[in-house]
């Protein structure tokens, strides 16, 4: 029980430290020349940070050095789905898929959730944003299973469809695109 306190206490403060040496790199760059400075600070402040970019630079080269062995898991593998629907049309941005009242609505893709709430002409949404960087829109959503960071996996359980249909929307960097490229109807 001590060694395993220990060895806690032990991995958090490697964990911090790491933090702190990529802080002061970051900064030491920033004070040194210009060109840094403004390559960081467009990165940071002008562009979109995708939090499954650095999930996946995490998962390439840091899981096996700094492993996250006592994290616990967000998901169970219990619901492994595929989306099925009766009919589907154009909607705005995205596909109105008919699914039938209470639909058990899965993800199609594995990912990060960036955003739950209300949107104009889709009601509740989910917004997952995928290893590619997309985000996912799920429209017409009631009880939601996640909150907001949650990591989930490709059929898993996202929630309830509101009515008979649903909404997929696909954007990336504010824009949306064809749905058509993401979702096979």
């Amino acid at each position: 029980m001590k060694n395993n306190i220990i060895n806690k206490v032990n991995f958090f403060i490697f964990r911090c430290l790491i933090v702190a040496i990529i802080f002061l790199i970051l900064g030491i760059l920033c004070k040194s020349t210009n060109y840094y400075k403004e390559n960081i600070y467009n990165n940071i402040y002008n562009n979109n940070l995708s939090f499954s970019f650095f999930k996946g630079i995490y998962n390439k080269y840091l899981s096996k050095v700094i492993p996250l062995y006592n994290i616990k898991e967000d998901t169970l593998s219990v619901f492994n789905e595929d989306i099925k629907f009766n009919n589907y049309s154009d909607y705005f941005d995205g596909v109105k898929l008919e699914v039938g009242n209470d639909y058990l609505v899965p993800s199609i893709n594995k990912g990060v959730i960036v955003y739950i709430g209300n949107k104009e002409k889709y009601g509740n949404v989910i917004i997952m944003q995928d290893e590619n960087g997309i985000d996912n829109w799920y429209g017409n959503i009631c009880n939601i299973n996640y909150k907001l960071y949650d990591n989930i996996d490709k059929g898993s359980y996202l929630g309830e469809s509101c009515n008979d249909y649903i909404y997929l929307i696909f954007s990336k960097d504010n824009n949306f695109l064809n749905y058509k490229d993401y979702f096979k109807v």
